[in-house]
């Protein structure tokens, strides 16, 4: 099965949604930042799983998260599944090339190769175009009440040669350091490829893989993390109930179980030397 070929075994992501990550003054803050910015790609609407539109720029638009008592805006265009898949790809080439520094030099046509299902057809330009949205992208985190404020970029600088089709880049080393190894990321991006371009799904993966082996969800807090509020819940349960199904005929998860209304446990396989945690989201 897709399970084992993907070994949930070795998958090292912090959970995003921790207890013990509370706010506190700005050294806890610090300590923890990494982690927390991980979370805030693979479990918010930063990478919305709304199908891709027009891309308007967006100036301090709120951001949708779990960090609690954390005031989170973004500014840029906005960003969506496809460009996590070219987010994840850039750092997973940068963790090869350099370690957690963030550097890579890279063929747009190499990172397709890593992000993009067999099949499909290589688009340099609209991959160049995901990436300067990227660099563009700014987060600013404001905590204890605006006594402690941050701001956070997904890169730092990139280099596009269109003649040559070669790309350099700078990957935030507080986001290498969150998203942890090149195997963490191999194996996330190996979670989402079966899943086409199917959006919602995609985004799903990545909050399932990244966090506990037990997690109870909540309807309503999946459709505000993912970004799908104009959906309305009965359509949303639908299509929700669908994908977790769907996991569970890939192998991501063991087990789906009612927990009230519109409330579900999903376990998936505990890994090796892995604390069998329990987490709720709501």
């Amino acid at each position: 099965m897709y399970h084992d070929e993907i070994a949930f075994d070795a998958m090292p992501l912090a959970n995003p949604f921790d207890a013990e990550a509370r706010p506190g003054p700005a050294e806890a803050l610090e300590e923890g930042f990494a982690d927390r910015l991980a979370g805030l790609v693979l479990a918010s609407d930063l990478f919305s799983a709304r199908n891709p539109g027009p891309r308007t720029r967006l100036e301090e638009a709120p951001v949708a998260s779990c960090w609690e008592g954390a005031t989170i805006r973004f500014c840029g265009e906005r960003l969506d599944q496809d460009d996590l898949d070219a987010f994840l790809g850039c750092v997973l080439l940068a963790f090869r090339e350099s370690g957690r520094t963030g550097a890579a030099r890279f063929r747009l046509r190499d990172l397709t190769r890593l992000i993009r299902p067999k099949g499909r057809r290589f688009d340099a330009r609209r991959l160049e175009r995901s990436l300067w949205r990227l660099a563009s992208a700014r987060i600013e985190i404001e905590e204890e009440a605006g006594c402690v404020r941050m701001q956070a970029r997904l890169l730092h600088t990139l280099l596009c040669d269109r003649a040559a089709g070669i790309c350099a880049l700078d990957v935030s080393p507080r986001l290498m350091q969150g998203l942890r190894s090149a195997q963490a990321v191999e194996r996330l991006l190996a979670a989402r490829a079966p899943l086409g371009s199917a959006a919602f799904p995609r985004w799903l993966a990545a909050l399932l893989l990244n966090g506990p082996a037990t997690q109870r969800l909540d309807m309503t807090a999946l459709r505000r993390l993912s970004g799908l509020t104009r959906q309305p819940m009965p359509a949303f349960r639908v299509r929700a109930i669908a994908a977790l199904q769907d996991f569970l005929d890939l192998g991501y998860l063991a087990a789906i179980e009612p927990a009230g209304p519109d409330r579900l446990v999903a376990k998936r396989p505990v890994a090796r030397g892995e604390e069998p945690a329990c987490l709720l989201l709501s």
